[in-house]
């Protein structure tokens, strides 16, 4: 990571720790801050061991009082809904994820004036695309929200229970301490659960299984279903995930090495690449008998190039989407993406990070 960068997100982490409550649009009125909550050490304080990197939904003491952020006993305004404050889970979580800050999950596209190609429809479908294990077509599923429709606690376990192991993303989190002791890594479990609402199957790490823990129509191999390979434990006693993976040894290179999807290295020389997203061809030793995982066509739209021209990386400040020549401009996967389907890129364009035009038979 350039020094300058590292300067910036300094600066920007003091500024974040020095500004009060009111900066970010909270009053002392408001249901989320009350009493000695009314400053950013109600959702980031040493009640949190900052190694976790999970923020304010885990790491819990016996003299915690962190219940009331988001719960509250006598007067939540709907009957049986885990005494939130909001009506709706979902509601409940875009108090503090609703983008206006640029570090949310939805809307940060938006409010920047750009076109959300595609998202998860939370509280607004039941319908899984290609969820159908037998034909590939789409599934109904009960989920958790509202009318039994899909919601954020389909995914992530929000205090942090039988979560996927930690990975290495793109989006970065900073900590106050983080500015005297750097953390030895960058890595988050995004509370992600291993078993999905509705999925039949347990899954420890963060790669294609997870995501065909609903999307069970898109598994390769099945015999009544056409889809391009995909690397995933159908079809392969040892497969590829996220944060282990053949990617190319530099953005130039055609020779491949082991590495993750996400950030390289750890403060403060953190590195994004694109490098995760190009097979070369013909393939390579590593790559050999493995597919593609889906986030190497599904994540956040960027460029790519080719292989052996594989496009710089370069996200700036906190990624909030503010710089658009930042590539990928946006971090927001799997939530919105600028790209239908949410495609890493479309078209051609897409198909010739591994397949190169003269090769194709």
């Amino acid at each position: 990571m350039p020094r300058r960068l590292v300067l910036s997100a300094l600066l920007a982490i003091v500024s974040l720790v020095l500004l009060p409550a009111a900066a970010f649009g909270w009053a002392e009125g408001d249901a989320t801050w009350e009493g000695e909550l009314l400053d950013c050490r109600a959702c980031h304080s040493e009640d949190f061991p900052f190694v976790t990197r999970e923020g304010p939904h885990m790491g819990y003491t016996l003299t915690s009082q962190k219940c009331a952020i988001c719960h509250t006993v006598h007067y939540a305004p709907v009957e049986g809904v885990l005494l939130l404050r909001k009506a709706t889970i979902r509601d409940n979580c875009m108090v503090c994820h609703d983008g206006s800050g640029g570090y949310g999950v939805y809307g940060t596209l938006a409010a920047r004036g750009v076109s959300v190609g595609a998202s998860h429809s939370i509280d607004a479908t039941n319908v899984i695309p290609g969820g159908d294990a037998g034909t590939g077509g789409a599934r109904s599923q009960v989920f958790t929200g509202e009318n039994d429709f899909m919601s954020c606690n389909d995914c992530h376990s929000v205090h942090g229970a039988s979560i996927v192991a930690t990975f290495s993303g793109e989006r970065v989190r900073f900590h106050v301490n983080d500015i005297t002791g750097w953390l030895p890594y960058w890595s988050t479990s995004h509370l992600l659960k291993q078993v999905p609402t509705g999925s039949t199957t347990t899954t420890p790490v963060y790669g294609s299984d997870w995501c065909l823990a609903c999307h069970r129509g898109r598994r390769s191999g099945l015999p009544t279903v056409m889809n391009h390979p995909v690397d995933c434990s159908d079809t392969n006693p040892n497969p590829f995930y996220y944060d282990y993976v053949a990617i190319v040894e530099s953005d130039t290179a055609l020779t491949t090495t082991y590495g993750t999807m996400g950030l390289l290295g750890f403060p403060p020389t953190m590195e994004w690449h694109n490098r995760g997203y190009v097979m070369p061809y013909p393939r390579t030793a590593e790559q050999s008998n493995h597919s593609p995982i889906c986030q190497q066509c599904h994540e956040d739209t960027r460029v790519v190039g080719e292989p052996g021209a594989v496009e710089p990386a370069q996200v700036t400040g906190f990624g909030d989407g503010n710089n658009p020549a930042d590539n990928p401009r946006f971090q927001c996967f799997p939530h919105e993406t600028e790209n239908t389907y949410m495609l890493i890129e479309t078209d051609d364009n897409l198909c010739t990070n591994c397949h190169a035009p003269m090769d194709l038979p």
